[in-house]
C-alpha cells in the first residue's frame, strides 16, 4: 500500500504533473473543501500568497507596511491609509482605493470582523488615500488589519472562480481535495518570487505527508507530529524546522467556587499535558499565545505552577473531604465536574481531556467528559453555559494584544480589556492586556493556559530560504527557492 501511494505521489494525482525543477510542492492537511471556495482560494486555510493586506504581520507580532506605506490616526476613531503606488493586480489593473472599499464592504457584509467595519466605514480621499472609520471605537484597527483574512481583493463577485489579488503568486488551478497551484506574478510590485510555481497537495494523514517527503514527491511537509518529526530527523536528505509559538490551548473554568477553580489550576501538570496531547508540537504555557505579543508587560502574569499538595489543601480548606473512593464531597454532594471538548483540534482535545481527568482525580475531583466534535453543537453548548470547563484554542493571526484576553470576562478584567482597546500607544495596550490576563489567570483562575502550540515542518535539503512564521496564515513563500533550480529572469 505504501509503495503504491509513494508511486502515485511521485507521478502526480488526477493528472497533476510531477514537480518541475522550479516548482516547490508542499504537502499540507488543509483544503478549502467547499463546493465553491470562491475568492477565498489561496487565502485560507492555505495562504498561497495570492493576496496581501494593508499591513503585514511580522514574526515578532508587530505590523509593517505592505499595500499601505503609512497611516495615521486622524481623529478619535478614523485612520488614514496611504496606498503604495504602481501596484499591479493579477488581472492587469492598478490597485486603487476602490479595491479597498470593495474589500471592506465585503467584510461588512460578513459581520464586520473584530474591527467593526460597516458598509460606510471607508471614505476615499483620492486613488491612493482613504479613511477607515469603524462602527465602534477601534484603536487597534491597524494591528487587526494584519490578519490575512482581511486581504485586499479586486472588485468582483465573492464567488469568482479565479481569485485576483496583488501577491507575489497568482492563481492557476484548484482541484478540490487534491491540490492548489499558483505561479509567480512577474509584475509584482516588490522583489519577484524565486520560484516559478508553487503547488499545495492536500494529504490529511501525517504519515502520508512524511512518506511523500521521503519519496521526493514533495519538498515540504507541514504539521508533522512528534513521531513523524523524529523519523524525519533520522533521514540524511530531510531537515526539520519548527516555528515559534503562535497559538494557544486553554481551559475556561465556568465554576462559581474560587476554591475549586484554584484547585484545578494547581492539579494540572502542564508539561505532561503538552507531551501527551500535542506529541511534541506544543510547550507548557502560562499565557494565552506568545509572550512577545505582550512585550515587556508579559512578566505581569505569573501563572500558577503544578502543586498537587496545594490543590488538596485548597479543597480541604473549603470543606471538601475525601470519600473512600478518593472523590471529595461536601454536604452530601460529590465533587463532580463536566468538561466540554470540541473543535478546533478535537482529536487533541480528546487526548488532553483524559489526562486532565486523571490529574483532577488525584485531587479528588470526578470529571465527566462531554465530546462535541461538531462546531455548531459545541458553540451552542458554550452559549448555554452548560458545563464546568470548556476547551479554548486559537492561533493568533494579527498583532492585537487585546485578543489574548478577549474571553467571556467581567469585572476588573473587562475594564482592563476596554482600556487595551482604547489605548493610543501599543505599549499601553500591551500593559492593559497583561493586566486583564493577570486577573483571569492569577487572581480569578477562570482561564487555565495549558499549551503554547507551534508547527513542525519537514524540508528536503534542497529547499532554501524557508523560515517558519509563528502565525501559519502569514507564512511567506516568495523568498523560498530550490538549490536545483534557477529563477527565470
Amino acid at each position: 500500500m505504501w509503495l503504491a501511494l509513494s508511486a502515485a505521489l511521485a507521478c502526480g494525482r488526477r493528472g497533476t504533473p510531477a514537480a518541475a525543477r522550479d516548482e516547490l510542492v508542499v504537502a499540507t492537511p488543509a483544503d478549502p473543501d467547499t463546493p465553491d471556495a470562491g475568492s477565498g482560494l489561496g487565502l485560507h486555510p492555505v495562504n498561497a500568497n495570492v493576496y496581501e493586506t494593508l499591513v503585514r504581520l511580522t514574526p515578532d507580532f508587530s505590523v509593517a507596511p505592505q499595500l499601505a506605506t503609512r497611516w495615521q490616526l486622524r481623529s478619535r476613531n478614523t485612520w488614514r491609509f496611504h496606498l503604495r503606488q504602481g501596484v499591479r493586480m493579477h488581472d492587469g489593473t492598478t490597485l486603487t482605493a476602490a479595491a479597498v472599499v470593495w474589500t471592506m464592504r465585503r467584510i461588512a457584509r460578513a459581520g464586520g470582523g473584530p474591527m467593526g467595519i460597516g458598509e460606510g466605514s471607508v471614505r476615499v480621499i483620492d486613488d491612493t488615500t482613504l479613511d477607515i472609520t469603524p462602527t465602534r471605537p477601534a484603536r487597534r484597527l491597524v494591528e487587526q488589519l494584519a490578519n490575512p483574512d482581511w486581504s485586499i481583493m479586486a472588485p468582483g463577485p465573492d464567488s469568482a472562480p479565479r481569485p485576483v489579488g496583488t501577491g507575489p503568486f497568482r492563481f492557476v488551478e484548484y482541484a478540490r481535495g487534491d491540490h492548489l497551484t499558483v505561479e509567480r506574478f512577474d509584475e509584482y510590485w516588490g522583489d519577484r518570487a524565486r520560484l516559478r510555481r508553487l503547488t499545495f497537495r492536500f494529504l490529511p494523514d501525517a504519515n502520508a505527508r512524511l512518506l511523500a517527503l521521503r519519496a521526493g514527491a514533495v519538498h515540504v511537509a507541514s504539521d508533522l507530529p512528534r513521531e513523524a518529526a523524529r523519523a524525519a530527523r533520522l533521514l540524511p536528505d530531510i531537515a526539520v524546522a519548527t516555528s515559534p509559538v503562535g497559538g494557544y490551548d486553554a481551559l475556561y473554568v465556568n465554576q462559581q467556587s474560587s476554591a475549586i477553580r484554584r484547585a484545578i489550576v494547581y492539579a494540572l501538570d502542564r508539561p505532561r499535558l503538552a507531551e501527551a496531547a500535542w506529541r511534541g508540537t506544543a510547550e507548557p504555557a502560562l499565557l494565552l499565545g506568545p509572550a512577545v505579543l505582550l512585550g515587556r508587560s508579559a512578566d505581569l502574569v505569573g501563572g500558577a505552577r503544578f502543586d498537587p499538595r496545594r490543590a488538596r489543601r485548597v479543597l480541604d480548606g473549603a470543606g471538601w473531604t475525601p470519600l473512600p473512593d478518593g472523590t471529595r464531597a461536601k454536604a452530601g454532594r460529590r465533587l463532580a465536574l463536566t468538561l466540554v471538548i470540541g473543535p478546533p483540534d478535537f482529536d487533541i482535545h480528546r487526548v488532553m481531556a483524559t489526562v486532565v481527568q486523571d490529574q483532577l482525580r488525584e485531587a479528588g475531583i470526578d470529571l465527566r467528559i462531554v465530546p462535541l466534535p461538531e462546531s455548531g453543537a459545541y458553540q451552542a453548548r458554550i452559549k448555554s453555559g452548560a458545563g464546568d470547563l470548556w476547551t479554548v484554542a486559537g492561533e493568533l493571526s494579527d498583532a492585537d494584544p487585546c485578543v489574548v484576553a478577549d474571553l467571556a470576562v467581567r469585572g476588573a478584567a473587562r475594564r482592563f480589556l476596554d482600556a487595551c482597546r482604547a489605548a493610543a500607544a501599543p505599549e499601553d495596550a500591551q500593559r492593559s492586556a497583561a493586566r486583564a490576563l493577570r486577573v483571569l489567570i492569577d487572581e480569578e483562575a477562570v482561564v487555565v493556559p495549558v499549551a503554547g502550540t507551534y508547527r513542525v515542518w519537514g524540508l528536503r535539503r534542497e529547499v532554501r530560504g524557508f523560515v517558519p512564521h509563528p502565525s501559519s496564515p502569514s507564512q511567506r513563500w516568495d523568498r523560498v527557492s530550490l538549490a536545483t533550480s534557477r529563477v527565470s529572469r
